[in-house]
């Protein structure tokens, strides 16, 4: 095989694994969202995977999903943040967030926009004024117990 067929190969090659990569990723986000979408929102515990300058990224070890917890909203004012590199951590309104800290969210599907629906991740606990949610209402057992199997 010349020089110029293995190089048409290769390129041929990597283009089809790259394709196969994005078919897996967006496989896997569409199933991921028609999972959520059944099961309505819910309130689950997690913990802090990353502290970034804006926002907290969150597992969710029960379902093995990241999230990230934005504490900048345009439609609300912005809470007052203080973000220190060293250790790393985020102070909101007095609150003080660190890796592998604790925390409950509520996971709910975006659906504003049909084409481009997301999985949303909002802070219930611990509770801040101005950034938390409230809880969601829980399920009746009868209906908990035929999803928990």
């Amino acid at each position: 095989m010349d020089k110029h067929k293995q190089s048409a190969l290769c390129n041929n090659l990597n283009y089809r694994h790259k394709m196969a990569q994005y078919a897996q990723r967006a496989s896997v986000a569409f199933h991921t969202q028609l999972f959520f979408k059944s099961r309505g929102i819910l309130n689950e515990e997690g913990f802090i995977l990353f502290v970034r300058k804006n926002a907290i990224i969150v597992l969710i070890p029960k379902f093995g999903l990241e999230g990230t917890v934005f504490f900048e909203n345009k439609d609300k004012p912005s809470p007052k943040l203080i973000f220190n590199e060293e250790a790393p951590s985020l102070t909101v309104e007095g609150h003080s967030f660190n890796m592998f800290d604790k925390v409950k969210v509520t996971i709910s599907l975006d659906a504003s926009n049909v084409q481009h629906q997301k999985i949303r991740m909002s802070l219930v606990e611990p509770v801040i004024s101005g950034v938390s949610v409230a809880p969601s209402e829980p399920e009746p057992d009868t209906k908990r117990a035929k999803l928990d199997r």
